[in-house]
């Protein structure tokens, strides 16, 4: 058989490119206009100060550190609406969606608290002064967005579930067009509003995830889908709740260490000096953007396999999460290329008059950065997809038992030791970093290769 035959029948077959890519394209496309959203809120803020655009990345880490948590747990509705919808029990799709309603509630509580203490901490972390009082606004005003965010995650895990991707591309798009907005009028004080600097960039935020979460509202609870998914029933369920909590929690783990090693590693690079902060944040900023796509093509695997684990058919959860791999390999190879010949084109996305001397003094810096960040992606890559096609099926401890050990191991210890005792170079630090995502990547690989998370029962066969 030839390459192009073998393409056209992987093509079309069950879990192949063509159903691949219907899911995973709306996908990639919202969280790409988030990150895009995120990289307009990073330029808008480069541009109003250089103390507001080194806080933003240390105070928005430490902040979705926290949040994601909850997020994590919460994203993992989808799956579980996937399995149902596999199974055909759509009945039950709607009732979970508001379980999830409940729980954003309590865990905005507990975010709130966090808030008490934000001054304390960003004074107490070794940073300037004038970053640090922009960190406490920041990362305050972005906790008084918690609902909406966690909630969001929630009402988009409903058509996500479904495999109506589509809608959930056009909802994000009209919340990262009305967050743009807001963000050029409360950021420098336009049309008459307030000039609210780095509070106004998270008041953004917050006002349109609020928006977001409104319209998603009123498109769930319509006749129609009321007739199908019984999405009008907001009757608690307690045995549903504890199922998501069971299989849900370490899903938030796996967020919450992932993002919390890499939110200490960049407050521990503050101390080597404001350069290394700045040339991090820029780094983290363009990973951010390159991801997704990768992240857009894990969150596809974990709904396909999890909607063919559902109708417990093994063979082709694995067909498609082959098809993720031949699509991301390809992605890979063209960005890995691009960051390698060209480093200069992305550094040159954060030009301005007002950052022209900062970026003169760190381009070098950022050349070598950029080809480090380069293999990182690749390895990076195979961490995502063979993650969430075990998650799909329901393997959630074992993600977040390597979440743990191995960002106390690769990232937060040998990190600390070089640069706060040794006093060793931003290089070192960041190869840590890179040998942290490639033992995640050999981790999950010989896991799913083992087919243990093919035994998982998430939902079982008959109705709760």
């Amino acid at each position: 058989m030839s390459v192009i035959d073998s393409f056209k029948e992987r093509y079309k077959t069950a879990g192949g490119y063509a159903e691949f890519l219907k899911i995973s394209i709306p996908l990639i496309a919202s969280t790409g206009i988030e990150a895009v959203q995120l990289f307009i809120n990073k330029i808008f803020l480069s541009r109003y100060s250089q103390e507001s655009f080194i806080a933003s990345t240390p105070a928005g880490i430490i902040n979705w550190s926290i949040v994601c948590f909850f997020f994590g747990t919460l994203t993992y509705i989808d799956i579980f609406i996937a399995q149902y919808y596999g199974q055909k029990r759509y009945k039950e799709i709607g009732p979970a969606i508001w379980q999830g309603i409940y729980l954003a509630f309590i865990a905005t509580c507990i975010i709130f608290l966090s808030s008490i203490f934000a001054k304390s901490f960003f004074m107490s972390i070794g940073h300037p002064y004038d970053v640090a009082c922009e960190e406490v606004k920041y990362f305050t005003t972005l906790c008084y967005g918690s609902f909406p965010c966690i909630a969001e995650t929630v009402f988009a895990g409903f058509y996500a579930g479904i495999g109506k991707t589509k809608i959930v591309l056009i909802v994000s798009l009209c919340g990262v067009i009305t967050n743009i907005i807001l963000d050029f009028c409360l950021i420098y004080g336009h049309y008459g509003l307030p000039n609210m600097g780095i509070t106004g960039a998270a008041l953004a935020n917050n006002i349109s995830l609020f928006i977001v979460c409104i319209i998603y509202t009123v498109l769930i609870v319509s006749k129609k889908n009321s007739n199908i998914y019984n999405t009008r029933n907001i009757k608690p369920n307690f045995t549903f709740i504890k199922r998501l909590l069971c299989y849900g929690l370490p899903n938030g783990g796996e967020f919450f260490f992932d993002t919390i090693g890499f939110g200490i590693f960049i407050i521990i690079i503050g101390h080597i000096g404001i350069y290394e902060l700045a040339a991090s944040n820029i780094v983290a900023t363009i990973h951010h953007i390159l991801s997704v796509f990768i992240v857009g093509c894990g969150m596809s695997t974990s709904l396909i396999v999890g909607k063919y684990v559902g109708k417990n058919n093994i063979c082709v959860a694995k067909s498609s999460v082959q098809s993720a791999i031949h699509i991301v390999s390809l992605y890979i190879l063209i960005v890995f290329f691009c960051l390698i010949l060209f480093p200069n084109k992305f550094i040159m996305l954060f030009a301005s008059s007002e950052q022209s001397v900062l970026l003169d003094k760190i381009r070098p810096m950022l050349f070598n950065l950029l080809r480090m960040l380069a293999f990182y992606l690749i390895f990076n890559a195979s961490n995502i997809i063979f993650s969430s096609a075990i998650k799909g099926a329901g393997d959630t401890i074992f993600i977040v038992k390597k979440f743990i050990l191995f960002s106390i191991l690769f990232i937060i210890i040998p990190t600390y030791i070089s640069v706060i005792f040794l006093k060793l170079s931003i290089y070192i630090a960041w190869s840590f970093v890179l040998l942290y995502n490639m033992a995640l990547s050999l981790s999950f690989y010989y896991r799913y290769k083992s087919q243990r998370w093919t035994i998982t029962h998430l939902i079982g066969k008959n109705n709760q």
